[in-house]
């Protein structure tokens, strides 16, 4: 006798957690352009300065995020994360390539979730996390670890333009997004 598998999620929750993960993935995007618009309005030397933070200086944090947002991607899309990437080299790379770049990245992870088929989200992808070891993971799970990666290290970024004089920094709070950014 033929047995159907199911799924762990009804199609209600399916259509919540698509519409979750889209909403994740705009803010996303939406909080990178409103940071690195204000970025782009500062002394482009600044970017390079290093200071005392995890990373050098902004634009090392920027190539951070989108290195990141890289590789979570490539998991879920099954690819190989070992392989040869399209990353930069932090030593050669502009900061011009880097705010593009992690613009581009931000606006390719929009696209793969609002094209992703929502019952895909819940699937799992075997990932191999270096040091920690060989993991199956949701693609939703994976999406909100590159959204809070990256709240995380843009809160960076504002306090190292802080240690630079920076002090007009732009909101990008995700209820702010929710209740005011999302309709701009």
């Amino acid at each position: 006798m033929l047995q159907a598998t199911s799924t762990l999620m009804t199609n209600t929750a399916a259509d919540v957690l698509e519409a979750i993960m889209q909403d994740q993935v705009n803010y996303n995007l939406w909080a990178n352009t409103r940071l690195i618009d204000f970025l782009r309005s500062k002394e482009q030397d600044l970017m390079e300065r290093e200071v005392a933070s995890s990373y050098a200086g902004i634009k090392a944090t920027l190539l951070h995020i989108w290195d990141c947002q890289d590789w979570w991607l490539i998991n879920m899309k099954n690819g190989d994360a070992s392989a040869p990437r399209n990353i930069p080299n932090p030593n050669t790379a502009t900061v011009a390539e880097v705010m593009e770049g992690l613009l581009a990245h931000s606006l390719e992870m929009v696209n793969y979730v609002n094209k992703m088929a929502k019952e895909k989200l819940n699937e799992t992808c075997l990932v191999a996390i270096p040091f920690t070891g060989d993991y199956l993971i949701p693609r939703f799970q994976m999406l909100q670890q590159v959204t809070m990666h990256s709240v995380y290290h843009r809160g960076q970024v504002v306090t190292i333009g802080r240690q630079l004089g920076f002090t007009d920094a732009p909101n990008t709070d995700y209820m702010y997004y929710m209740l005011l950014g999302k309709n701009i």
